[in-house]
């Protein structure tokens, strides 16, 4: 086995100046330990310490530095560790490959030229990685003393202090569920961990993919996370449907670095709702209407019902009456779904709608004919002479003769007439009458409720209304009760009444300035009398 020439920090100088105060005489054995290691993936650990210990005299004696050699596969010393104490404070050797840390030393006694006798050296080497393979510490021990003396003697150990080993790269675990939809998101946490014997967390990222893993985008990366330990959680959507993946990265200061991926069935999204304009409409047969396409997500809209063919918009032509249908959806992508269709409706009207108009017996009705949709035809029914008209049937209603029929489709009407209705009137003469007779209330009454108009002919009266007043002569009076009918009725049968007007019977005539006194309510005057016929 070949040993490299270690390089001491300030070592060299020391250990001359110590042979050189050695005493004469001094004598030195040598021998080693092998301890086989597997190098891990970021390198080893090795927590060292070097002893000293002696016996009852070892002023005299100057003893030697802890020593540790570090051979490869191959039998080749790549690099070693050598240490001592000077006045009580640590002094090592730089190594070649990796680094010393926590070095410290505790020192009881002391030999020639200040070197320990009874003291402790320890500290850290970390190697980092050397490539696989076994490799081997070489942990030597001195025995120094001075010849021919007893009790003289000074042993240097070099031993492992246990608690290193392999350097591992930190651990990283993925948590994502196994299926996504694109656009929306999904919930990922990433929990990474220091590796065994490993440095401390230097980042800690999570990823995603799209195309298997060809290329990667950045969801999260945490450049001063928690260490020993760190949780990362982000809410990524994937941009695409199809096969996704996510993974987690851990990098330790060291540069060590694990990682950790999951493989995510993305499905195609819903769409947004499509609408189609116009949502109805009426039109004639013969021609043709425009309709467009909105909404959804991708524009890839596809016809339907009366349509067919793509694009945001479609001219369909309607050549015969009838109700029809215009669909529309969108036909999506490879990350979305087809979208629910939308519909229009469309009512076709043919060019011209017919009026067929008919009466029954009793009277004539005109119009009827051709019209274009929508237009208002105007029908008049005329009853005959003794005839009323009794309403509309058909595809209208109505009680007035002038009747207007909208032409939204072929249509047929009926004029219905009915006999008028015969009425009679109720009217006599009044009682007895005289010369000197109040005003007389006459009564004429139909038998349909109509009004009844009476009319003076002749004789000593006069009317106002149905209130006849006696002119003062007597005579013979004549009066006539008429009701002319209505659209409902006949005119009634004219009756004529007569009846005398006579004078009054005989009795006391008074005259003004009669001394007899008359009372009355209002106020009293004198007035006389005297007895002589009636006249």
């Amino acid at each position: 086995m070949r040993r490299a020439r270690p390089r001491p920090i300030a070592l060299a100088a020391l250990l001359a100046a110590l042979a050189g105060g050695a005493r004469a005489g001094q004598t030195q054995a040598a021998t080693s330990a092998a301890e086989p290691v597997s190098m891990g993936a970021g390198g080893y650990v090795l927590n060292f310490q070097f002893q000293w210990s002696c016996d009852d005299v070892p002023g005299g004696t100057t003893s030697s530095a802890g020593r540790i050699d570090l051979v490869d596969p191959n039998g080749v010393t790549v690099a070693e560790v050598t240490g001592t104490a000077v006045a009580g404070a640590p002094s090592v050797g730089a190594p070649v490959v990796g680094a010393l840390s926590n070095v410290s030393c505790s020192v009881a006694s002391t030999g020639a030229g200040g070197t320990p006798a009874d003291a402790v050296l320890s500290g850290t080497w970390r190697i980092p990685g050397l490539g696989p393979g076994t490799y081997t510490f070489v942990f030597w021990t001195y025995e120094d003393w001075i010849a021919g003396r007893v009790a003289t003697t000074v042993t240097t150990s070099a031993s492992d202090a246990g608690g290193g080993g392999p350097v591992s790269p930190p651990s990283v675990s993925l948590s994502a569920p196994q299926a996504a939809t694109a656009f929306l998101p999904v919930a990922v946490s990433a929990a990474a961990a220091v590796g065994a014997n490993g440095s401390p967390l230097a980042t800690v990222s999570i990823d995603m993919s799209t195309d298997g893993g060809a290329t990667w985008s950045p969801v999260l990366a945490d450049a001063q996370p928690a260490s020993p330990s760190d949780t990362e959680e982000a809410t990524p959507a994937f941009p695409h449907a199809g096969s996704g993946m996510l993974r987690a990265t851990a990098t330790d200061t060291g540069g060590l670095q694990a990682s950790s991926e999951q493989a995510i069935a993305v499905a195609r999204a819903s769409q947004p709702a499509v609408s189609i304009s116009p949502a109805a409409l009426s039109m004639t047969a013969g021609g043709s209407a425009a309709f467009t396409a909105s909404g959804g997500a991708t524009g890839n809209y596809a016809w339907g019902g009366s349509a067919a063919g793509s694009g945001p918009a479609q001219s369909v032509a309607f050549p015969s009456p009838g109700a029809y249908s215009v669909s529309v959806l969108d036909s999506g992508s490879a990350d979305y779904e087809p979208s629910p269709p939308a519909t229009a409706t469309i009512a076709v009207q043919a060019a011209f709608f017919v009026l067929s108009v008919t009466a029954t017996s009793g009277g004539t009705v005109s119009g009827g004919g051709s019209y274009p949709p929508n237009a208002e035809a105007a029908v008049m029914a005329t009853p005959g002479p003794g005839q009323l008209f009794a309403g509309w049937t058909g595809d209208a209603t109505g009680s007035s003769p002038a009747l207007s029929v909208l032409m939204d489709s072929s249509k047929s009407v009926t004029a219905n007439f009915a006999p008028m209705l015969a009425q009679t009137i109720a009217f006599s003469a009044p009682g007895t009458v005289t010369t000197r007779s109040p005003p007389v209330a006459l009564s004429a009454t139909a038998s349909s409720g109509l009004p009844v108009a009476i009319a003076l002919d002749s004789g000593p009266a006069t009317l106002a209304g149905t209130l006849l007043t006696p002119a003062g002569a007597a005579g013979q009076v004549t009066l006539t009760a008429t009701q002319p009918g209505d659209a409902q009725y006949l005119p009634a049968q004219p009756v004529t009444v007569s009846f005398p007007i006579g004078s009054p019977p005989a009795g006391v005539l008074l005259s003004e300035g009669s001394p007899v006194t008359k009372r009355t309510d209002k106020y009293t005057r004198n007035t006389s009398f005297v007895s002589g016929p009636a006249q």
